[in-house]
């Protein structure tokens, strides 16, 4: 990335940075310049992921059974193609 392309942070991340208190701060071991550079940081690694509104990467994923073992059956998302599909990233645990 060169100097033109600098990110910047957005308003309301900036503003809940600013926000948090010394008490929280100190009690997570951080500074408000680490939570910046931390935020840019995942702003670059995001540069290169999907965007809202874009059609997503085709993978796939093996289907669990009704207990929650593998099942050796595959899924892949562009089989999905047409149909109402909703994709949730995330622990469950």
């Amino acid at each position: 990335m060169n100097k033109k392309e600098q990110l910047l942070i957005p308003s309301p991340v900036e503003d809940r940075i600013s926000s948090i208190s010394e008490e929280e701060l100190s009690f997570r071991g951080w500074t408000r310049d680490l939570m910046r550079e931390r935020f840019l940081e995942r702003m670059r690694l995001d540069l290169n992921s999907p965007q809202v509104g874009e059609e997503a990467p085709d993978f796939e994923l093996e289907l669990l059974s009704k207990n929650g073992e593998r099942s050796g059956q595959k899924l892949k998302l562009s089989s999905l193609r047409g149909k109402p599909t909703g994709l949730i990233f995330g622990s469950y645990t």
